[in-house]
């Protein structure tokens, strides 16, 4: 079932599209054995062919661990990409790949006891990212647990598992593209109740809407999860930091809402990249002094916890300064 110390060889069991951009992968142990077990909120991170190497992608399983011996992932087909999801499309059954076993960053909190009961999750979708949430929905359902589900997207033919998002007791708007005509934020947001925890995933745009708007309107920050699938968004604190880069000696500024990775690129530093999405890793460079804000999904808790790489692509400072070594 492995390749290599931390690998699993994945044979493509099923592919079936869901919209026209979007596609179900099921996913079965190439060898045999069991697959790993894991929580509603995790991904796998799956090494996909890019021109010219490899890289990885992390999309997250949208079934809750069963003991059915598969996993199932949905990938939406970005044609501006750096090319990991085209790669995925071109796949049928049969195919192998190799996947590191499923790590979550995104863990479903299932709330306390209020006054009136179990406190209610608030889960909250956009485009792509309802895999996360639907995995979320599925096992509150399983435990027959109330929560509260909303899912925005473009329209009913861009729309995976509209029917059983449906089923789930969930609500699907479509804005056609325009914010102002999807989900009313501020209503779904007024009341914070401590103990109830919020979890939203989807484009940037909506991710850093949602947590401003809960911000805003009184939610606790450990009250409030996310993930998104584009980038780093802009957390409470955030500030501007500086940056040394001991080889060339150039001393930069990363402002509040510009990623370092940017300022590299802008400073004529020529860094390697990929995925600008804190997935793939190729980005990672070694930290010489200060303490990174590890945002990125590649690196492992204990390398996290070491501070001494940092993807430069979503990951900022939490001290004023930092020195890496490019």
């Amino acid at each position: 079932m492995t390749q290599g110390t931390d690998m699993l060889a994945l044979v493509v069991a099923s592919v079936t599209p869901l919209t026209p951009a979007i596609k179900a992968f099921v996913l079965r142990p190439a060898n045999g054995g069991d697959l790993p077990p894991f929580a509603p909120g995790a991904h796998l991170s799956v090494s996909v062919q890019t021109a010219p190497s490899s890289g990885q992608r992390a999309y997250s399983l949208v079934r809750p661990h069963d003991g059915s011996g598969s996993y199932e992932i949905a990938v939406l087909h970005e044609p501006g990409g750096t090319g990991g999801s085209a790669w995925m499309h071109g796949l049928a059954p049969g195919a192998v790949l190799a996947a590191h076993a499923p790590r979550n960053d995104f863990a479903l909190q299932k709330g306390e006891e209020g006054d009136e009961g179990r406190l209610r999750p608030l889960l909250l979708a956009g485009g792509i990212g309802i895999t996360p949430l639907l995995c979320m929905a599925r096992a509150l359902a399983a435990e027959g647990r109330a929560f509260d589900f909303f899912y925005a997207t473009r329209s009913e033919e861009a729309t995976a598992y509209l029917a059983e998002v449906r089923t789930l007791g969930g609500t699907v708007v479509h804005d056609g593209g325009d914010p102002a005509r999807g989900l009313d934020l501020r209503a779904l947001l007024a009341t914070p109740q401590s103990g109830r925890h919020l979890h939203v995933c989807g484009p940037r745009g909506m991710v850093q809407a949602v947590v401003d708007t809960a911000r805003a309107q009184g939610w606790p920050d450990d009250h409030v999860h996310f993930e998104l699938f584009a980038g780093a968004i802009s957390q409470a604190g955030d500030t501007a930091f500086e940056v040394r880069t001991l080889r060339t000696g150039k001393t930069l500024t990363v402002a509040r809402g510009q990623s370092l990775l940017d300022v590299l690129i802008a400073a004529g530093l020529d860094p390697m990249y990929d995925c600008r999405q804190g997935d793939c890793g190729v980005c990672a460079v070694d930290v010489v002094e200060g303490v990174p804000d590890h945002r990125d999904h590649n690196l492992s808790p204990r390398e996290k916890a070491g501070g001494k790489t940092l993807c430069t692509c979503v990951s900022r400072a939490k001290t004023p300064h930092l020195v890496l070594d490019i």
